[in-house]
């Protein structure tokens, strides 16, 4: 991570506005420093001089449609980073090297027995021991009935956004308050990720009356917090967030009186916003241009690689298109070699971002532990001539109009990426004239973020995206890439494998990976999923999409940027950030 004093004069504002799925941020190219001081869940609050009380406002350049941790709206990144990863609480979170670390809801590390462990026999078992100081908002406590009801919730809500990992789960005893044993149906290596991890959370029981299916709850509000941080507002113009009175954990109460949040929605926006004074601190992407603007007396930002992976996402099971050409894997392998992946580093990303390194492996980023096999995609490169090889080889002949066709079908698609993000557009603008010219015809049809990553890919309304997945610490690609994940009107839409892609091969190494707890076993079948995936011509990876955090420094201390390269994202460690005296 690096990090970057601006120095020239400030500038004129704009308005506010937004953008993206999973990820964020940037990179530098000027003079800079190393700054290697971490931070994510290791922040701490050492107040010293820092002032107390005053308000800070924030941009977030994705505006979630609710604050629902479960359904959809989770799928988007910024439903976590501006609300409920403030507000909601864990049992295991996230250092800044991604480790699973307790949090401060447990008492002491969990306790692993039965198979896949070197602690008992019988089925695999985690145990959680609950802090007793750990209370909600109201100042109950935090008990295992909510370790139990939450796991129910996930299951019971129609259209969630995921249940890997909690369809493992065999039973949960909450017969000891303060004691969670959770009993798995086979070893699940995942474990961590469960009330936790990058998404998931531990709900409060009581503020459901018994329901468990949550679809239509927490629309606008949060009723509860286990966090440093109560949700006092939530609308599509603004989120206050305010301190918790009962927070327990000390290193963590907030030095602000109030964070409120509004939406910015392009990248330009926000950065005239934050040097005109209407924010102090924003969480872009990496977008052209970007770091001269920020090149400004009072502004300091900090960059570095990101947890976030970007490229093109071939959907299979386009219910936009259902006679997809996506469907022919002879399509989708002449796509990997007729996109110019050099030409999009060197001409959008290397500019501004000159660090900026082609990506070659099939779901994960190699700065995220080993999984990343940077051999999966080293043979794609462009090449004019191999792409009409291998669709003329598959019975696809270039038309009067100069476009493919096969059976009465042109080889035409759509493209979608968040209208508005600069970067995404610039590479539809270097890639489909050029592909063009080599006989497949893509046409944008790009959607804000919130109908994008909320409505449309959820409901697979795409066919060519254009977006980025973020890489969690644990390697399993189950919740995007098998073939129970794919989402469908019969399943209510639940699920995040937006490739409609089925390869039950490689379904069944996720299973088997998911449920392999020795980290070296499980990499071998990792990389056979990157082999598949590379195989069938899945997506197209471009880059780790760098990460970015720009703030008021004249305005704001405190260890800000610490949580830049954090899955949790650049304002996770807001209750450590105060105003300049």
């Amino acid at each position: 991570m690096q990090r970057r004093r601006g120095r020239a004069f400030a500038a004129v504002g704009l308005s506010l506005s937004l953008a993206l799925v999973a990820a964020a941020c940037g990179d530098d190219d000027g003079d800079q420093t190393s700054d290697t001081s971490g931070g994510g869940t290791e922040a701490t609050n050492e107040t010293g001089d820092q002032q107390r009380g005053g308000e800070i406002v924030l941009g977030a350049e994705q505006w979630p449609e609710c604050v629902n941790p479960i359904t959809q709206c989770a799928n988007s990144s910024w439903t976590h980073w501006a609300i409920d990863a403030h507000v909601l609480p864990k049992l295991m979170e996230l250092d800044p090297e991604g480790n699973y670390n307790p949090s401060p809801v447990l008492d002491g590390e969990p306790e692993l027995s039965g198979e896949g462990t070197d602690n008992g026999s019988g089925p695999f078992t985690i145990t959680y021991r609950l802090n007793p100081d750990a209370v909600w908002d109201d100042g109950t406590p935090i008990t295992s009935e909510d370790v139990r009801f939450t796991w129910q919730a996930y299951m019971g809500t129609a259209g969630a956004v995921s249940l890997a990992g909690w369809d493992q789960i065999e039973d949960v005893d909450a017969s000891d308050p303060q004691t969670a044993v959770v009993t798995f149906k086979q070893p699940y290596a995942a474990w961590g990720e469960n009330w936790g991890g990058n998404a998931n959370y531990l709900l409060k029981a009581d503020a459901f009356d018994g329901r468990t299916d949550l679809s239509n709850e927490m629309i606008s509000d949060l009723p509860f917090s286990g966090g440093p941080w109560v949700l006092e507002s939530f609308s599509p113009t603004e989120a206050v967030l305010v301190p918790n009175e009962a927070y327990w954990h000390e290193d963590r109460v907030p030095l602000v009186d109030r964070v409120t949040l509004v939406p910015v929605t392009d990248t330009e926006t926000q950065v005239n916003a934050l040097l005109a004074g209407e924010v102090d601190a924003i969480y872009p992407q990496p977008s052209p241009g970007i770091v001269d603007q920020l090149d400004t007396e009072g502004i300091d930002y900090v960059f570095g690689a990101g947890v976030t992976f970007e490229g093109m996402w071939f959907n299979q099971g386009s219910l936009k298109n259902p006679n997809t050409p996506l469907k022919d894997p002879a399509v989708r392998e002449a796509l990997l070699y007729a996109v110019d992946r050099e030409a999009i580093l060197d001409q959008v990303m290397r500019p501004n971002f000159p660090d900026t390194e082609m990506l070659n492996c099939g779901g994960w980023v190699p700065t995220v532990g080993e999984w990343c096999d940077e051999s999966d995609f080293e043979d794609v490169t462009y090449d004019p001539a191999k792409v009409a090889s291998i669709l003329e080889g598959a019975g696809w002949a270039k038309g009067s109009d100069g476009v493919y066709a096969k059976g009465g079908q042109r080889l035409s698609l759509t493209w979608q990426t968040v209208a508005g993000n600069r970067r995404r557009e610039d590479i539809q603008a270097l890639v489909i004239p050029a592909v063009r010219q080599l006989g497949i015809e893509l046409v944008t049809d790009n959607s804000d973020a919130d109908t994008l990553f909320q409505t449309r890919l959820p409901q697979m309304d795409t066919e060519v995206g254009l977006y980025a997945q973020t890489a969690a610490p644990d390697p399993t690609v189950s919740t995007i890439m098998a073939c129970e994940n794919i989402p469908t009107p019969e399943n209510d839409f639940s699920g995040q494998n937006y490739l409609g892609w089925c390869n039950r091969q490689a379904t069944d190494l996720m299973h088997r990976a998911d449920a392999t707890p020795d980290p070296d076993a499980r990499l071998e079948l990792v990389h056979q999923i990157g082999d598949l995936v590379r195989e069938d011509a899945v997506w197209l990876p471009f880059y780790q999409l760098p990460l970015f955090t720009a703030w008021n420094s004249d305005k704001l201390e405190g260890p800000i940027g610490d949580t830049t390269n954090s899955s949790y994202g650049g304002f996770f460690n807001v209750y450590d950030w105060s105003l300049r005296s």
